[in-house]
Parts: C-alpha cells; sequence; structure tokens
C-alpha cells in the first residue's frame, strides 16, 4: 500500500486514478486529507463507481470517507455490499455523494437543524432526498422546498408533503422514518427495518405518491365539475325565474287592457256617451298596455351576479289576521255591529 500526503489532489482522470492504483499493487493510503482534499477523492471515486469504470472481475472500496486516512482499494470479485452491486430495474439507485445536488436538497444540506441528529441518518436523508428528487424530475413531478416538511412533491398538481426524522426503540437504534402526507391529511409511513431498509424502499414510496397525486387530481376534477354543474342549474333557474316574472307581468298587463275595453262597453252600455273623454283616454290606455299591440320577443337573460328570485306559489294562501277587539257598550257587555 502507498501512503500519499494528506494534501496530495487526486488525480486529473479516471484512468490516471485506476494507473497509480495498479502501479501501488491495488491499495492507496491517503494520510487524513483535509475536508476538500477528502472531497476531491470522493467525487473522484463517485465518477469511477457510476461511470461503470471499474474493470470487469473487480470492485472498488474505500474507507475513511469523513475521518481518518483515506484508504481506497482495487479488490478482486464481486462488491460485498448490495449498495454497490447493479441494481435491479425495481429499484431506485441512491448516490453514494452528494454531487451537483437538486437545489431544494441543496437549501437542506445548509440546515442541518431540520435533518436528523446523527451524522450518519443526516447524510443518509440527504442522499435519499436526493434520489427521489432524480427520479421525480425524470417523472415531470415538481419540487417545493418545505416550511415545516423537507420538501414536497408536486405530483398531478398535487403538493404531496415529505418529511424524515429517526427513532430509537429497545431493537433499534437511530432508525430512520419517512413520513409522506397529501392535502386530505392521508398519511404513509416507511421505516428502516434489518432486512430492509428506506433505500430499498423507494420504488413504493414514489408509487405511493403517484397513486395519491392521481387519486386527489381525479377528485379534485369531479369536484370541479359538480361546481360547473351546480353553476350551470344556478343559471338556469335564475333565467327562468326571471322570464317568468316578465311572462306574469306582461299576462296581467293583457287581462288588464281586456278588463279595460269591457269595462269601457259596460259604461256605454250604462248610458255614458262613446265621446266621453274618460273613455277616450281608457281606451288609449288599454292599447298603450296590450302586448299585443307590439308582441314582444323572448327577453334577455338576467345579469350573472342576479339572485334567483323566490318561487311563486299558484295558490298563495291568505294568511287570517286576528279579529280586532269589538268595542264595549254601556247598554251591553259586547256591542254587535
Amino acid at each position: 500500500m502507498d501512503a500519499l500526503p494528506g494534501s496530495t489532489t487526486p488525480p486529473a482522470s479516471v484512468q490516471d486514478l485506476l494507473d497509480l492504483l495498479e502501479k501501488a499493487g491495488g491499495s492507496l493510503q491517503v494520510l487524513d486529507p483535509p475536508e476538500q482534499v477528502r472531497a476531491a477523492w470522493r467525487r473522484l471515486i463517485h465518477t469511477v463507481r457510476s461511470g461503470g469504470h471499474v474493470p470487469k472481475g473487480w470492485h472498488l472500496v474505500h474507507r475513511g470517507r469523513n475521518a481518518g486516512d483515506l484508504v481506497i482499494e482495487l479488490r478482486r470479485g464481486r462488491h460485498p455490499s448490495k449498495r454497490y452491486q447493479p441494481s435491479s430495474r425495481s429499484s431506485v439507485p441512491v448516490p453514494e455523494l452528494l454531487v451537483d445536488p437538486h437545489p431544494v436538497v441543496n437549501q437542506l444540506r445548509d440546515q442541518p437543524n431540520r435533518l436528523p441528529a446523527s451524522d450518519e441518518n443526516r447524510s443518509r436523508t440527504l442522499l435519499l432526498l436526493q434520489a427521489l428528487c432524480d427520479e421525480a424530475g425524470s417523472r415531470g413531478w415538481g419540487i417545493r422546498s418545505g416550511t415545516d416538511a423537507l420538501l414536497s412533491m408536486v405530483v398531478d398538481e398535487q403538493p404531496i408533503e415529505i418529511r424524515m426524522r429517526e427513532e430509537s426503540g429497545a431493537r433499534w437504534a437511530l432508525r430512520l422514518v419517512l413520513t409522506v402526507t397529501d392535502p386530505d391529511g392521508g398519511v404513509a409511513e416507511w421505516k428502516d427495518y434489518a432486512r430492509k431498509r428506506l433505500e430499498d424502499e423507494l420504488r413504493s414510496i414514489l408509487e405511493d405518491l403517484r397513486r395519491r397525486g392521481r387519486r386527489l387530481h381525479d377528485r379534485q376534477e369531479a369536484a370541479a365539475q359538480a361546481e360547473q354543474q351546480r353553476l350551470r342549474q344556478e343559471r338556469e333557474r335564475a333565467v327562468t325565474a326571471h322570464r317568468d316574472h316578465i311572462l306574469r307581468e306582461q299576462v296581467g298587463a293583457w287581462l288588464l287592457a281586456e278588463d279595460v275595453r269591457a269595462y269601457c262597453g259596460d259604461l256605454v252600455t250604462a248610458g255614458m256617451p262613446i265621446d266621453d273623454p274618460w273613455l277616450a283616454w281608457a281606451y288609449t290606455y288599454a292599447d298603450n298596455l296590450d302586448p299585443l299591440a307590439d308582441p314582444p320577443g323572448i327577453p334577455d337573460d338576467p345579469p350573472p351576479s342576479a339572485t334567483v328570485p323566490a318561487p311563486r306559489r299558484r295558490h298563495a294562501q291568505k294568511t287570517s289576521d286576528a279579529p280586532p277587539e269589538r268595542p264595549w257598550h254601556p247598554n251591553r257587555r259586547w256591542h254587535h255591529g
């Protein structure tokens, strides 16, 4: 194993790193590098793994990710950790390093008070959220920064909040818990378990987000259609009530005109001169009142802001007033007039 000073920066390319490992017999040691140098080595290691540059039949491992000496080894065989093995179609890849994170995730990185307290789970939270953001972006979902929640996924125009916390118990030491909350108050949780960690649940979480977004969107659409139907029916009632009012006025005017003409005829029959000024005025008034003199068309609809008049009853029952008190008379107790 070759030991390099901590200030040694990583090679400029992937091939240079592989050549350096080959010359060193497959193992390199960088003595307690400062954080910037350590991060640069981690980025190069991530590029080697994610880009498929590791020679076939070999695997790359490293120790000292966050502190101490950084040891990089190129070993024969398959990597013992499932995390570094080629992922199946049913899994969602989780980055090993937070390189070029989503702006929302990058903002959270600068707000450690909103993340789990332990270093391991704080780092895992950021990497898991980045994996979710990567997959959400490929599906065309929106991603928003949260206030109470860490972030919101906008699925079918529905913001669904994502929270993460760590908890401990009799069998657990600071396991991660991911919570999903939709606008209707529906909640779902996923937790770390002995045989399955949150990294293995991302596909299920994304599917749950998709179902929630679609269900809420469909419900919202149905509510909007029902509201449109209600408004159409209300408008139809307003138009009908408006026309009913005008029609009643027209029929009332026609009946009054007919009654005036009949009354004038009865006055003539009773002896009033046909050229009496009163009769002339009354006939003119009836002609002006009669809608048949200038048949009207269908009336204009009321403005949208018009309220629906109260429905009329065909036979309204008159409420009988209480009989007045009869006056007292000295000859009788009650006077019956």
